[in-house]
């Protein structure tokens, strides 16, 4: 009797043991049935970027092309001193060197009000200067052939003077397209001897400011000797730091002339 009860609670502790392992069972799939799958998203496109607008060009660029002299060129202005007699080409090219320095009027910059200063040989636009003839003034001794210079290193145009006037020495010059007063981009060219330089066949000129009355001219200041010397106005003419030789532009391109510039010449006492 003992026996069968031993029997009886064994069997029913592995009916128990059995239902309680269905049980379990049945909640793993229920909740392996109820696993929702993470929703798959769209992917994103790659959007282009929007094109960017090109730069625009600087006003202050200088020329990509080289200025070159008109197809054809006006008959020359005959400007004399004692026995010497010059030529001075309207609308052709010029470099201005100068005997006291050995270096070429040269404008500072391709921008409004740009200064002026001397400076080593480049044969850039920026030394090339075009004599645009605007009329003829006789005074009774001579013949003031008057000119706009126009300055190829810039687009602002011309040389002027600082406000318009010029009554004193010493009155900075710059360029700009519209003149700061009446006559201020006016300009006479007074020939000089080439004293010391008697062996060169060139035109060697003062530039003189028609609103001074002709009495000012370009002038190198302090007499300076060095790249970077200052261009302003004073009276005079005829000193060494006051001459331009002319050189035609087109007579150094062709080879007929060597610069003055790249010649090894001491500067005049």
């Amino acid at each position: 009797m003992k026996n069968m009860r031993i029997i009886l609670a064994v069997l029913l502790a592995m009916c128990l043991f059995t239902a309680c392992g269905e049980s379990g069972g049945g909640d793993t799939a229920a909740t392996t049935a109820e696993t929702t799958p993470e929703p798959q998203t769209e992917p994103v496109p790659e959007t282009t970027p929007a094109p960017t607008e090109p730069p625009t060009e600087r006003e202050t660029q200088p020329p990509t092309e080289p200025p070159t002299d008109p197809a054809e060129l006006a008959a020359p202005d005959i400007i004399s001193v004692g026995e010497d007699a010059y030529e001075i080409i309207p609308g052709a090219r010029y470099y201005l060197w100068s005997p006291n320095s050995n270096l070429y009027l040269t404008v500072d910059g391709d921008f409004r009000f740009a200064s002026f200063t001397q400076d080593e040989f480049t044969g850039g636009p920026n030394q090339m200067f075009v004599f645009e003839k605007v009329g003829e003034e006789d005074t009774g001794t001579r013949i003031n052939y008057v000119y706009k210079i126009r300055v190829l290193g810039t687009r602002e145009g011309y040389i002027d003077v600082d406000g318009g006037i010029s009554d004193s020495d010493g009155t900075g010059v710059f360029t700009t397209a519209q003149p700061e007063g009446e006559g201020s981009h006016e300009w006479t060219l007074r020939a000089q001897r080439k004293a010391g330089f008697d062996d060169i066949d060139l035109p060697v000129f003062s530039v003189m400011s028609r609103v001074s009355r002709f009495t000012r001219c370009l002038d190198v200041s302090g007499v300076s000797t060095s790249p970077g010397g200052n261009i302003h106005l004073w009276g005079g003419g005829s000193a060494n730091n006051q001459k331009w030789f002319f050189e035609l532009v087109s007579d150094v391109e062709s080879g007929k002339i060597t610069p003055r510039g790249l010649q090894d010449i001491p500067p005049v006492d």
